[in-house]
């Protein structure tokens, strides 16, 4: 754990250091490269901010929302940390972490995604982490299971759980990108850079995008704030972004009345649609190339279900951009210093996730509808 509040958004607004909960985690600032071969391969000046650094065990865009939220955590006393995702939520998992440092109980509820090592990987390390683990089956059994767990943590703790929304995606998690467009503007000045053309970011939950976008609006940021939707519409669209967008703002008005009231509407909302593919976390041929290739070029790793498909909007933008100075940021951690555990501990209704012979009961309304969406109907990728 880093020392001591100091970042560019209390620098830039001291009125918000007392007003708004915080406590640090995050290794920050995370550099600023370019990426010299992507970039003669592509005829694009590249860059990236390597947010997967922003923590020494298990990084990425999760441990810069979670220095607000957990800072309202421990302000609140809680006991046990309530959230969910798919079955390779890094979520779930940088939740637990960050819980296992401050001695609180994660507990997680999982969903349904395709069956890929990443997720057996996620899923494995759980286990010596201790998370409270739930499987669901889809996104009306993750709301189902919230509400259980809540009443069953709260009888067991006598403290109201904690709850954080899948991604983080809130008011409180918006603030930590909301700060690195401030670091990014820092460091652009402090290397002598122009603001690039435009800026790359997955969105899933949308608070990293919404907070990027915020947060370049205060910096005096001049880019374009791209964000490639990798999931359904129903879970990220423009309106959702711009409410989020709205309620930071006014968030942070409230305590620092020196911060202008900004507000966008739908229309700002630079949202890049075509990238989902076959849907949330199911690898599109896009995603899997612009992996390989970044791999080859840069030896950074993406994956395929957030970094691999806004990877790939980038890469095409950048051939139809000739000389644009583009600037990718990466949320997928680079340090993944974790024990996995022996994955019969998990509960039963995960076996099936490691062992195509196990049973289990599972019922999924949206396995009807979308079939690609269950992981028992669709061919493992082993």
């Amino acid at each position: 754990m880093v020392s001591g509040p100091n970042r560019p958004l209390f620098e830039a607004y001291p009125g918000l250091r007392k007003r708004v909960p915080f406590v640090p985690l995050a290794s920050l600032p995370t550099p600023l490269e370019r990426m010299h071969r992507l970039s003669a391969e592509t005829g694009a000046d590249i860059w990236v901010k390597r947010d997967g650094q922003t923590h020494p065990v298990y990084g990425g865009n999760k441990i810069r929302k979670f220095e607000f939220v957990f800072g309202d955590i421990l302000r609140q006393g809680a006991k046990a940390v309530l959230t969910g995702g798919g079955l390779g939520s890094h979520h779930n998992v940088a939740t637990a972490v960050v819980c296992r440092e401050f001695d609180l109980q994660p507990v997680c509820s999982y969903y349904c995604q395709p069956v890929t090592e990443e997720v057996r990987h996620h899923l494995a390390v759980s286990v010596p982490l201790e998370i409270d683990a739930h499987f669901c089956g889809d996104y009306v059994g993750l709301v189902a299971s919230f509400i259980w767990q809540y009443l069953v943590w709260f009888l067991k703790t006598r403290r109201l759980p904690y709850f954080i929304y899948p991604g983080a995606p809130g008011t409180l998690g918006s603030l930590g990108y909301v700060n690195a467009a401030f670091e990014i503007k820092a460091q652009l000045e402090t290397l002598d850079l122009p603001d690039p053309e435009a800026i790359f970011v997955p969105v899933g939950s949308c608070g990293t995008f919404a907070g990027l976008l915020l947060g370049a609006r205060l910096a005096g940021l001049t880019s374009k704030v791209l964000g490639v939707r990798i999931i359904e519409e129903d879970v990220a669209n423009r309106q959702k972004i711009a409410r989020i967008v709205n309620r930071t703002a006014r968030y942070m008005q409230r305590r620092d009345p020196n911060i202008p009231l900004l507000r966008v509407g739908m229309d700002e909302v630079d949202l890049v649609d075509g990238y989902v593919g076959l849907g949330y976390a199911h690898p599109s041929p896009e995603a899997l190339r612009a992996v390989e290739w970044v791999s080859q070029a840069e030896g950074l790793q993406l994956e395929t279900t957030y970094t691999g498909k806004a990877m790939a909007a980038l890469l095409d933008y950048a051939e139809s951009h000739p000389g644009a100075n583009i600037l990718f940021i990466d949320t997928f951690t680079e340090s993944q210093e974790l024990e996995k555990g022996d994955w019969r501990a998990l509960p039963q209704q995960f076996w099936p996730v490691f062992e195509a012979a196990s049973e289990a009961r599972c019922w999924c309304l949206r396995s009807w509808r979308d079939p690609q969406f269950c992981w028992r109907k669709q061919p493992r990728s082993d």
